[in-house]
C-alpha cells in the first residue's frame, strides 16, 4: 500500500509489538555511515534496519505485505543526539512554573508571578512556593527581595536569575531553609548583602543551596507529565537520544513511571548528580546513595552509567564564576568548585567502576583542572576507561587543546548563547580547533537556558563562526554518530546502517543543498524511534 507525505504516517509503524515491514523510499537518505553515505531507500523490521540503499534494491527485498511509504524525494538523516539538556528542570519550567516576561524590572516581575496559573508545589506545613525565572539582572536594577516581600509577604518565593547558576528569595523562602543574617559564606558560593550588612536575598552559586533544598518536590505525576512534555519537544526537533546533564532523584522516577507506561520513547543516558545539591534536589550523601543504587535506575531506555560534575559557574554578567586562568597562566582556584584532590579521587572512584563523568568547565580554568584530573586517573587506572567528557568546552586554553585527544576526552559543545552577542561569548567554542587537534566533539542544547532544544540553529552557527566553522558533514557528525559514541550506542544508533535502531528523522530541506543561512530555519517532518513514528508535524 503507498501512501505520501503529509498523511505518511503508518498504523504499522504505531505499534512496537507487532513486526511488521515498512519500506521506506523516494527518499535522500543521509546515512552518517561514510561506506555508503547515501541511499535511496530503506527497510525497517519492527524497530530495525534490515536493508538500506537504491529503491529498486529495497523494492526486491521488502516482503509483498510490507507498508510502502513514499517520502517524495525528502531528506532523510539519523535521530539527533543531544549531548546535554534537563529534561524534568525544562518541562517544569515551560509547562509548570510562572515565566518572567524577557528583561522584567521588578514590577513586572510581581506581574508575571501573579497572573500565572501555575502549579506551585506544597510542603509538609502546607506552603505554597512560588518557584520561577529568570530574571535579568541588569533589568531589575537594585536585586533585592523587597520587592517580593511586599507582594508575598507570607508565600515563600524563589527566582532563578538568567545564567540558572544564582537565584533570590523572598524572607519567607529564607526562613523556611533556616537561613539568617548570621549565615556565612559556603565554599563555592556568596550570599549578597546591603551596605547595613543585612541579606538581599540574592545568592550566588552553592549559595542557593539551602533554599532549594527546602522547595518541596512537585508530586510526582507532575514531574511525569513534564518529562512526557519534554521529550515530545525533543521529537518535535528531531532529537531521539540525549544526555541528561542533571539525572537528580525526582527526574528517575519520572523517567522510571513514562518507562512502566512504555510512554518513555527517547534514549536517556542519565548522569546521575554528584554533591552539587541545588542541581541534585538532594543531600550529597542521598546523591552518593544514588550513584552506588543507580542499577536500580536502569531501564531499557535508561541508562544510569554516567555522573555528572560542576566545577565552576557561568561565564555570565553581573556574577562571572567561571573558572578562567590568570595573566600567568594559572588557575583562578577560587572559583574551583570543587578541590582538585576531591576531583580526582572521585573520578579515580567513578573510572574503575566504569561510570562516564562530565565535567561542567566554563572557563579555561577549570578545563585545565579537569584535565589535570583526567590525566592522574588515566596513570592511576590505566588508558582504556571511560571516554570522559567536559561540558561546555566554550573556553579552553591554547595548551589544552591537544590534551583532550591524548586523553581520550569528548569535548560537549553546549554553546546555548554563544552566539548572542549581548553575552560577549563570540569568541569561543572553537569547534574548528577542537577537531584540527584530533578530539570527539559532541554538540548540546542546554536546554533550559535555551526555549527548546532546536539544535538547527546551533549547527547553522557551527558553519558561520569564522575560521572556527566546521563544515556540515562534521556538524553532522557531532549530533549523531559521534553523539553515539560518547555513550557508548555507535553500535546501535548514530548512523543508518543494516542492524542498527530505526531512529531517523524526515527534513523540509536538503541541508547540503541549501544555502548555509537556511540551515537554522530547518523543520522536521516526522521523527521516527525504534521504528515508530513518534512525531509528525502538523
Amino acid at each position: 500500500m503507498l501512501r505520501r507525505l503529509p498523511s505518511w504516517v503508518c498504523e504499522a509503524t504505531t505499534g512496537k509489538d507487532m513486526l511488521v515491514s515498512t519500506a521506506f523510499v523516494n527518499a535522500r537518505i543521509y546515512t552518517v555511515n561514510p561506506e555508503q553515505p547515501w541511499a535511496e531507500a530503506m527497510l525497517v523490521d519492527g524497530p530495525t534496519i534490515t536493508a538500506i540503499g537504491t529503491e529498486d534494491h529495497i523494492r526486491d527485498v521488502a516482503p509483498s505485505e510490507a507498508e510502502i511509504v513514499d517520502l517524495q524525494g525528502r531528506m532523510v538523516m539519523p535521530g539527533i543526539h543531544d549531548a546535554h539538556l534537563h529534561l524534568l528542570f525544562s518541562g517544569l519550567k515551560f509547562r509548570f512554573e510562572p515565566r518572567l516576561s524577557p528583561g522584567a524590572d521588578s514590577r513586572q516581575i510581581i506581574r508575571d508571578l501573579t497572573s500565572c496559573p501555575c502549579a506551585h508545589p506544597r510542603d509538609a506545613h502546607g506552603n505554597e512556593w512560588v518557584v520561577g525565572g529568570e530574571f535579568f539582572p541588569p533589568a531589575v536594577g537594585e536585586v533585592d527581595r523587597r520587592f517580593l516581600d511586599e507582594a508575598f509577604p507570607d508565600q515563600p518565593v524563589f527566582l532563578y536569575d538568567y545564567s540558572i547558576h544564582h537565584g533570590l528569595a523572598n524572607t519567607r523562602a529564607l526562613e523556611l531553609a533556616g537561613v539568617d543574617e548570621t549565615v556565612a559564606d559556603p565554599p563555592g558560593g556568596r550570599f549578597l548583602r546591603r551596605s547595613s550588612g543585612e541579606l538581599t536575598g540574592e545568592m550566588v552559586e552553592q549559595a542557593r543551596w539551602p533554599v532549594m533544598r527546602a522547595i518541596p518536590d512537585h508530586p510526582e505525576q507532575v514531574s511525569a507529565e513534564a518529562v512526557a512534555w519534554a521529550v515530545s519537544m525533543c521529537h518535535r526537533y528531531g532529537i531521539t537520544s540525549v544526555q541528561e546533564a542533571s539525572a537528580n532523584p525526582q527526574a528517575l522516577r519520572a523517567f522510571r513511571a513514562l518507562e512502566q507506561q512504555k510512554a518513555l520513547h527517547l534514549r536517556i543516558a542519565a548522569h546521575l548528580v554528584w554533591r552539587e545539591e541545588g542541581f541534585g534536589g538532594a543531600s550529597a550523601a542521598e546523591l552518593d546513595q544514588l550513584i552506588e543504587n543507580r542499577h536500580q535506575w536502569r531501564s531499557e531506555h535508561v541508562d544510569t552509567g554516567f555522573v555528572k560534575i560542576w566545577l565552576d559557574g557561568a561565564p555570565l554578567p553581573p556574577h562571572t564564576t567561571q573558572a578562567g586562568l590568570t595573566e600567568e597562566g594559572d588557575v583562578e582556584k577560587s572559583k574551583i568548585l570543587v578541590p582538585p584532590a576531591e576531583l580526582t579521587e572521585a573520578l579515580t572512584r567513578f573510572d574503575a567502576a566504569g561510570l562516564t563523568v562530565k565535567i561542567h568547565c566554563a572557563g579555561e580554568g577549570a578545563v585545565r583542572t579537569a584535565l589535570d584530573a583526567i590525566a592522574h586517573v588515566r596513570r592511576h587506572n590505566g588508558p582504556e576507561g571511560p571516554a570522559h567528557e567536559v561540558a561546555h568546552a566554550g573556553f579552553i586554553s591554547e595548551q589544552d587543546y591537544g590534551r583532550f585527544q591524548e586523553l581520550n576526552v569528548t569535548a560537549e559543545m553546549s554553546p546555548a548563547m554563544w552566539h548572542i552577542p549581548e553575552y560577549g561569548l563570540q569568541d569561543g567554542f572553537r569547534f574548528r580547533t577542537v577537531l584540527d587537534h584530533g578530539a570527539w566533539m559532541t554538540v548540546g542544547s542546554d536546554w533550559i537556558i535555551t526555549e527548546n532544544p532546536n539544535l538547527f540553529p546551533g549547527l547553522q552557527g557551527m558553519l558561520q563562526h569564522g575560521n572556527q566553522a566546521v563544515d556540515l558533514t562534521a556538524a553532522l557528525e557531532a549530533v549523531t554518530i559521534v553523539g553515539a559514541r560518547a555513550i557508548g550506542r555507535q553500535d546501535v544508533q548514530g548512523s543508518l546502517e543494516v542492524g542498527k535502531s530505526a531512529d531517523f528523522i524526515v527534513l523540509d530541506r536538503h541541508l547540503f543543498d541549501i544555502p548555509i543561512e537556511e540551515t537554522g530555519a530547518t523543520q522536521v517532518l516526522a521523527t521516527v524511534f525504534e521504528g515508530t513514528t513518534v512525531y509528525t508535524a502538523p
